[in-house]
């Protein structure tokens, strides 16, 4: 199975660096190893897959195994050509997909190496963390309302004395759907405006504000807290680095997004233009 899918990469590899001698993807001063039917193969492409196969230069038999493989694989794609499926338009767009995410993944890579993430980036993050997370972690019994009015209405009847927590679901008061109780969370995880009442909480206290969730609006009571254990910077290293990684390369997007000069050619919605 793994030999299958390293075979199908090295396709897909391969026909995207072979799409197009005219687009510009053979140079003049790429070294050509070989031609197959007069289509070539380059140093270039065989140093890349020896870097991808984990292929040493001293290992005459693999890079002789790969570079037979290269062969193999320009001989059907140029039976492809002579076929007429290259010009196919799935064909061409697929192709041309796999350019762009190619060229994607290597500004990433460079942008990377030029900017990498510093010890004082992680630790910045991790100290900022904790501070939002607090000291203390907390479980909560919470009644969900469908939606932020009824949450609103029972709060005040809670506080009124009109009805009591665990009555309020068990007998539907204002729409309520379940009474549940939650794992253990910290303040981080409930938004600022609940996180900034727990530090003055007590067991069984009801929160005065609800918690918007995709489920719906819920009301919360204090069920019981504990001191959080916080996690030492070295089990969490990584994670934040990848976290740092991920924001700073989904802002250069939007930045380049945002600076393309974009020139729409066809109509965007249907009925766009017509007279």
């Amino acid at each position: 199975m793994k030999a299958n899918r390293l075979f199908l990469i090295f396709v897909v590899l391969v026909l995207t660096a072979c799409q197009s001698e005219q687009a510009g993807l053979i140079h003049d001063d790429d070294v050509i190893l070989v031609e197959v039917d007069g289509r070539p193969i380059s140093l270039p492409m065989l140093e890349y897959m020896m870097r991808q196969r984990g292929v040493d230069e001293d290992d005459h038999e693999g890079m002789r195994a790969l570079l037979d493989e290269l062969i193999r694989l320009r001989a059907v794609a140029n039976a492809a050509e002579r076929e007429g499926l290259a010009e196919a338009p799935e064909v061409r767009a697929a192709r041309l997909l796999r350019d762009l995410e190619t060229l994607q993944i290597r500004y990433f890579t460079h942008i990377h190496e030029q900017f990498p993430v510093s010890e004082d980036d992680i630790r910045r993050v991790y100290e900022t963390q904790l501070e939002r997370s607090g000291d203390r972690q907390f479980t909560f019994e919470t009644v969900l309302f469908p939606g932020q009015s009824q949450a609103l209405l029972a709060l005040a009847a809670l506080d009124d004395g009109e009805v009591t927590f665990e009555a309020l679901a068990a007998e539907g008061h204002f729409d309520a759907q379940s009474l549940e109780r939650t794992g253990w969370v910290d303040r981080s995880q409930v938004g600022a405006e609940i996180g900034a009442v727990l530090a003055e909480i007590e067991h069984g206290e009801v929160i005065g504000v609800p918690l918007q969730t995709e489920q719906g609006w819920r009301v919360l009571r204090v069920a019981d807290s504990r001191a959080l254990e916080l996690p030492p910077l070295d089990s969490v290293r990584e994670g934040i680095a990848r976290q740092l990684v991920r924001e700073r390369l989904e802002a250069i997007v939007e930045d380049l997004y945002e600076a393309a000069e974009i020139t729409p050619m066809l109509p965007l919605e249907p009925g766009a233009g017509a007279d």
